[in-house]
């Protein structure tokens, strides 16, 4: 389901809020089997859960607000709280620009992402999670060194946020800086040991050093972790292949081909010609 926000306002009457909303909504059943695919993905139900997290969050400080309202006993007590549902505000708009710049990316709209993030930092500039999703937007663009500048500033805000550390990894590699993209990956799993795709791009970054076995050790670990991880099988079938490991190749290709994984299928043929 598509949903479009056409108006959405936020009244104060009296003691407590009145609230608008009108929506747009359409459902496309041909889109049904790739969002099944995307929902299967931790890390989007991750994010979704941390999204409506928010908004609760939001939601709970509104009341709270609602009942100083109620309690003000003069005109300066009323401003007071009523700046502060102004900011509240301004932080509720911005979880719905990220939630908007979020979908954005699961359809690859990458410019769109860009501007909803670029709204939502404009609302909230302290937000550390859209600085790394808009980083992600750029780094989908082939737009490395404007990724990096948002990963940076998503690691300030937040120096314990792994995610921002691999995606930074990912686009240092891209660049050929397998070193910094090492390092980066190495912060990422000393932040969560369990992170898989920290694992899966530090395999690759040794695979471009031209380190193959610790690349299949990472590739090992990723897939322990996640055995569904389609990337994984294929990456480790090109080191195997790189290694002349032929079988192993084969192997590896055809669980990321029965994934569903295109790389993986184009290998597989090749190498059983």
């Amino acid at each position: 389901m598509e949903v479009t926000i056409l108006d959405k306002k936020r009244t104060i009457v009296g003691d407590g809020f009145n609230f608008y909303v009108k929506i747009k909504a359409k459902v496309n059943p041909d889109n049904l089997e790739e969002m099944v695919k995307k929902v299967k993905d931790k890390s989007v139900v991750d994010d979704y859960k941390k999204i409506q997290a928010d908004y609760d969050k939001s939601q709970r400080e509104i009341e709270e607000l609602k009942k100083q309202l109620a309690q003000a006993k003069n005109e300066g007590q009323k401003k007071q709280v009523e700046a502060k549902i102004t900011n509240e505000d301004k932080r509720f708009q911005a979880i719905d620009w990220f939630e908007k710049g979020y979908q954005h990316g699961l359809n690859k709209e990458h410019d769109s992402a860009i501007e909803a993030y670029t709204n939502a930092i404009a609302l909230d500039p302290n937000n550390a999670a859209a600085y790394n999703n808009r980083g992600n937007a750029y780094y989908n663009k082939g737009q490395y060194d404007r990724a990096i500048e948002d990963f940076n500033k998503a690691i300030v805000l937040d120096p314990n946020n792994a995610f921002a550390y691999n995606n930074r990894g990912n686009a240092y590699d891209d660049k050929k800086q397998y070193d910094r993209a090492i390092e980066d990956y190495n912060k990422a799993i000393a932040l969560d040991p369990n992170y898989t795709n920290a694992y899966n791009g530090r395999g690759n970054a040794y695979d471009n050093k031209g380190q193959h076995d610790r690349a299949i050790e990472d590739f090992n670990k990723a897939i322990a972790l996640n055995p569904n991880l389609a990337q994984a099988y294929y990456n480790r079938g090109v080191v195997y292949y790189s290694k002349g490991q032929n079988d192993r190749a084969i192997s590896d290709f055809q669980k990321a081909c029965d994934m569903g994984y295109e790389n993986g299928c184009k290998n597989l043929k090749i190498l059983k010609k």
